[in-house]
């Protein structure tokens, strides 16, 4: 959903110094994956954070803060902060990672949405990261809380694109004294997005703008040649093993013709409703997916603490059911929930699947 304002609650506290890089230490076996089973009471992850620095074509040098969440049994770390002032009790930094060396982790990317945070994810991440995987997600910087640029140019829909894109790189590349160099797979990657990030997602799995769109839109906001180029070509990148769009439409830059380029599986999950049924619509054929909960609001699909009819938990453990099903299926090769995701087995009735 394209510039889509997030509602806001937001539990202010005082700003404390970020800790240090976690430190590594030894249990006896490898973190393992599990069958789909989300246990909200025991959802603690530790957090470190990383600088990505990059340049894409169309746009000045970025400097984004990026989140990663990881295996913990260590109690130690501080709260950790998003922006430098909104603590999570549950994502705790510095605290030291529970796996030996030489224990690989699958990845999950994670985009936020419109002037939101990485933390907005935090929530649906600590239930992959307690089945095994690391989950990282950047700050879009210049769409943040604290830091949104109005109005937001066309080119920051690919530049979003981009800024997944280096943080998978970054990640890819550490350096040899860093305690998860070399133990992430970032060859096959599941991507997750809400709103304005589910665009994102969307993108990430390769449909072409259609150029007349792209035209008139620069007509009418303005582009110059390096960003109109910027969406020339559709985005695909070998390593994302699938996305999953969360309540967001695709970007109405694509015309149905131009989904037959889609390279990545996907994974829609929404409330119903036009946009979503839109998007599915345009996209649909073998690899594509949508679930549908019904009664569910925006924010089902975040960590944002929104008032919302739809109990929060019960949320949280659909969505994080769901996706870790369909993250073990495509990144990990295990169908442990692939009954759940063709609608053969049904988790909660308010669930309508659309394999």
């Amino acid at each position: 959903m394209r510039r889509c304002p997030l509602l806001l609650l937001i539990l202010i506290a005082c700003a404390e110094e970020r800790s240090a890089a976690p430190k590594a230490q030894s249990p006896e076996d490898c973190p393992a994956a599990t069958a789909p089973d989300v246990d909200l009471d025991d959802a603690l992850a530790g957090h470190a954070l990383e600088t990505v620095s990059y340049t894409p074509p169309w746009t000045e040098a970025r400097d984004l803060d990026l989140h990663i969440w990881y295996p913990t049994d260590d109690e130690s770390g501080e709260p950790t902060r998003y922006l430098d002032f909104m603590s999570d009790p549950e994502s705790l930094h510095g605290a030291a990672l529970a796996a030996p060396e030489g224990c690989g982790f699958p990845l999950v990317l994670y985009s936020h949405g419109y002037q939101g945070w990485a933390g907005n994810g935090s929530d649906v991440l600590r239930q992959f990261v307690r089945n095994g995987w690391i989950a990282a997600a950047p700050d879009h910087a210049g769409n943040t809380l604290t830091d949104n640029v109005e109005p937001v140019p066309l080119s920051f829909d690919m530049t979003r694109v981009t800024d997944l894109l280096a943080s998978l790189d970054h990640l890819a590349a550490l350096p040899a004294d860093h305690p998860l160099a070399g133990r992430i797979n970032t060859d096959r990657v599941l991507v997750l997005g809400h709103s304005y990030g589910a665009q994102t997602a969307w993108l990430l799995s390769g449909p072409t703008p259609d150029p007349e769109k792209v035209d008139a839109a620069c007509a009418a906001e303005g582009c110059t040649a390096a960003e109109r180029a910027a969406f020339d070509a559709p985005v695909t990148d070998p390593r994302l093993a699938a996305v999953a769009p969360l309540d967001g439409s695709a970007t109405g830059l694509v015309s149905p013709e131009g989904w037959a380029t889609r390279q990545t599986p996907v994974l829609a999950m929404s409330q119903p409703g036009e946009g979503p049924a839109t998007a599915y619509a345009e996209a649909a054929d073998e690899g594509v997916s949508w679930i549908s909960i019904e009664g569910s609001c925006h924010e089902t699909f975040t960590s944002t603490p929104v008032a919302c009819d739809f109990p929060k938990d019960e949320g949280l453990s659909i969505v994080s059911t769901y996706l870790l099903a369909y993250g073990n299926l495509w990144v990990r090769d295990e169908d442990s929930g692939a009954d759940l995701l063709s609608g053969d087995r049904v988790l909660d009735e308010r669930v309508v699947v659309v394999p």
